[in-house]
């Protein structure tokens, strides 16, 4: 059994207060805190078991503690509200403007192990995990800069430490060198095309994560949730806004001296999306780089280094119906695509990311159909 639970300082709880109860439970069972695990990148902490261990104090692994503590279930958005089940999306691709397709390729298959494939018989790409890369050949370099709804996609990795000193002796280009968050350690390289790359401490070495910028991060999380199914992590009131008038922190400044950003996230397949707020202030956020400018507000994501993301559903008509009623800005009407042999759609998402939805089977279960 696995449940998630937020906040900070210590405080002991007993384990129906949090998640459920195993059903054949008879006495009050707690969270031995042995079992907890501290992911640093959602600030979470992730309940591995149940122990009738009694009642024991949670320890928090982040190093800044508020005296206040505030903890909450994980409760998705839509069983907030009634309203219509809509159908989760599954995670098709990322897709990427290059230079050179070869040398993209080769970049991905050496540094983190991506199978190159021919995507559908027609056209060079990558696939990991249960995510196709897609690699879209351009003349100029596209521009890599960091102002835009999309941040970077990453990796996970064991031992970032080994990783970090193989990388540097390969002559990977590294944005930013090796440094600890929480238990584990986070690197971020540039791709080819100066696309930004993070790899951070987790239990395997796979495509794992999306990381988008936003002006509200549960207005972000609510419209991927109300569009798409993916339920946000968060809840709106369980998550306000930290820093104004009526908020606990009257600056970011003291905001980040307890935590390290305002986020939310949701989730599809094996691949989570992490929305942090904007860097739109002075001083500026701890994880925005020293001699860069506050981004008071994202710039349109097509047709830089990293173009855009891509949900897939069996069938679209029903999809782009939806969206188009429910006032969903589209971009682009359900086109073939024959340089991908594929069907698709873009609408704009929040933040001016556009978002593909594509015809095709989920992975792995479509592909013995």
């Amino acid at each position: 059994m696995a449940g998630v639970l937020r906040g900070t300082g210590t405080l002991p709880f007993a384990a129906s207060e949090i998640i459920q109860a195993p059903e054949d439970s008879h006495a009050p069972r707690y969270i031995d805190w042995h079992t907890i695990e501290y992911d640093p990148w959602l600030e979470r902490l992730r309940v591995g078991g149940l122990t009738p261990a009694g009642n024991r104090r949670l320890r928090f692994w982040r190093p800044a503690l508020s005296a206040v503590v505030a903890v909450s279930v994980a409760v998705p958005l839509a069983a907030q509200e009634p309203q219509a089940t809509v159908e989760a999306a599954r995670f098709h691709h990322i897709r990427l403007n290059v230079t050179d397709i070869e040398r993209s390729i080769d970049f991905y298959r050496t540094t983190f192990g991506v199978m190159p494939i021919r995507f559908r018989g027609v056209a060079d790409a990558l696939f990991t995990g249960h995510s196709f890369i897609l690699l879209n050949e351009v003349e100029e370099p596209p521009d890599a800069s960091q102002r835009s709804g999309i941040w970077h996609f990453g990796w996970g990795g064991v031992d970032l430490p080994s990783q970090y000193r193989w990388l540097v002796s390969r002559g990977v280009d590294i944005h930013t060198p090796i440094y600890r968050l929480g238990r584990g350690h986070v690197i971020y390289v540039n791709g080819p095309d100066r696309e930004m790359i993070e790899v951070n401490t987790m239990d395997h070495h796979r495509f794992a994560h999306v990381h988008l910028f936003a002006a509200d991060v549960n207005e972000t999380a609510a419209w991927y949730e109300r569009h798409f199914g993916l339920p946000a992590r968060r809840t709106a009131e369980g998550n306000p806004r930290p820093v104004g008038p009526d908020a606990e922190f009257a600056t970011w400044e003291e905001f980040h001296q307890e935590h390290r950003a305002w986020f939310n996230a949701f989730r599809t397949d094996n691949v989570t999306f992490i929305i942090y707020n904007l860097p739109d202030y002075e001083p500026l956020a701890p994880w925005w780089p020293e001699d860069a400018s506050p981004l008071l507000e994202t710039e349109p994501q097509r047709g830089r280094a990293i173009d855009h993301f891509a949900f897939s559903y069996r069938d679209i008509e029903p999809v782009f119906e939806r969206l188009q009623a429910a006032g969903v800005e589209i971009v682009e009407p359900i086109t073939y695509r024959p340089e991908f042999d594929m069907r698709s759609f873009f609408v704009m998402g929040p933040d001016k990311v556009a978002v593909e939805v594509v015809e095709a089977k989920p992975i792995p279960e479509g592909v013995w159909e």
